[in-house]
């Protein structure tokens, strides 16, 4: 039987009880032999608003309730959205203006919980008779608190998830007070020994300004400006200001989608000596992007350059990002120079002060008993 989208995919639709694009475009191949790209379904579907209108209502009018016995197809996405409750937490999310990361990672956290299921850490509550689906309308404060409890026996850290599952109970109106407390990641502190002296910094920069101008010219940005990867590759001629002897480049970073669109704008004050590699690298082009270079060209570069000069960074953190590495090391080394004072290097580098402590520590005991010589109250009785 021939293909026919306006037969096929309002059938296919019902029968798989989802809209999904990917997984009609699956079942294209299946029952008609014929390879369609889920960018087509998309497509069709954008030139018949009514059809998928109607079918919308009807898969989600089609879905258990909470009265009702849930199974997977509650957890499909798109129908997941449409369950009450979390229509309801999404529409709270926005009013705070959350980000659509952040809100899409909420949300596959609380599906992940609801059917506990944890696919990266491989664990399967469910097939192991621990667990039963929950109804994200059903989902309770006592669910919650067996869930932790849970994931806690199997060591996992239990950060993300309790965040997750307060805020959506919080948004059901539930009293959470202090039965569950989110508390800390386990990554608190993770990178507090990830630290490289200015030394090997500039013998890494060195060599890279013979070897690979842009590399040296990202990763030397990265570091006086803790400007993260995707921002300074992204970051163009147009908003390059020169001001007497430096300049300032704005770039965009990450910020709130309702007031930044296209990312947070960061005048990002650039030296003397990072001009001059900027220009070296702009030559007499009048707008356009700064730097060619891909971020995984420029990992390439990073992960040969820090494993020769810094080995001991990778052998202490195996999984780190080699182009986040700079930004890490603009932490560090501004909080030593600023006597760990994180509000200015928190706002010099787009952190909060509590962020910037959970990733890189309290201060060391060394540094508390400077400034216990170097800051006391003088003090004077007189009888």
């Amino acid at each position: 039987m021939k293909y026919k989208p306006n037969r096929d995919l309002p059938e296919f639709a019902r029968e798989a009880k989802m809209l999904s694009p990917s997984k009609l475009a699956e079942m294209i191949l299946s029952r008609r032999n014929e390879r369609v790209t889920p960018e087509s379904v998309t497509m069709w579907f954008k030139r018949h608003p009514d059809v998928y209108d109607a079918l919308s209502k009807e898969l989600v009018g089609g879905l258990p309730t909470e009265k009702q016995e849930a199974d997977a197809t509650i957890f499909q996405n798109g129908n997941f959205q449409e369950v009450q409750s979390i229509r309801n937490w999404i529409v709270e999310m926005n009013a705070r203006d959350l980000s659509e990361k952040t809100m899409s990672g909420q949300l596959g956290l609380l599906r992940q919980c609801c059917q506990g299921v944890f696919p990266k850490l491989k664990v399967d509550l469910v097939k192991e008779g621990k667990w039963c689906l929950k109804h994200p309308d059903r989902l309770q404060l006592q669910d919650a608190l067996e869930l932790i409890s849970l994931l806690k026996e199997r060591g996992m850290d239990t950060y993300q998830a309790k965040r997750a599952l307060k805020d959506f109970l919080i948004s059901k109106g539930c009293v959470i007070g202090k039965k569950i407390a989110v508390g800390r990641s386990k990554s608190y502190g993770k990178y507090a020994k990830l630290f490289v002296p200015m030394p090997q910094l500039q013998a890494m920069l060195s060599e890279l300004q013979l070897v690979n101008v842009e590399a040296y010219a990202a990763d030397r940005f990265m570091l006086e400006t803790a400007t993260r990867v995707s921002a300074t590759l992204n970051a163009k001629i147009d908003n390059l200001q020169r001001v007497g002897d430096h300049a300032v480049l704005t770039v965009f970073d990450k910020g709130r989608r309702s007031k930044y669109p296209v990312g947070h704008p960061w005048d990002k004050r650039v030296s003397v000596g990072m001009l001059a590699a900027l220009d070296r690298l702009i030559g007499e082009r009048k707008t356009g992007k700064i730097w060619s270079i891909t971020n995984d060209q420029l990992s390439t570069v990073n992960n040969r350059i820090i494993a020769k000069h810094a080995a001991e960074a990778l052998e202490r953190y195996p999984d780190l990002d080699s182009n986040h590495f700079w930004r890490h090391m603009f932490a560090q080394h501004m909080l030593r120079k600023t006597d760990w004072n994180y509000a200015p290097v928190a706002s010099l580098g787009g952190w909060t002060p509590q962020a910037l402590e959970e990733s890189y520590g309290k201060p060391p005991d060394e540094a508390v008993k400077q400034w216990a010589d170097k800051y006391n109250l003088t003090i004077e009785v007189t009888a």
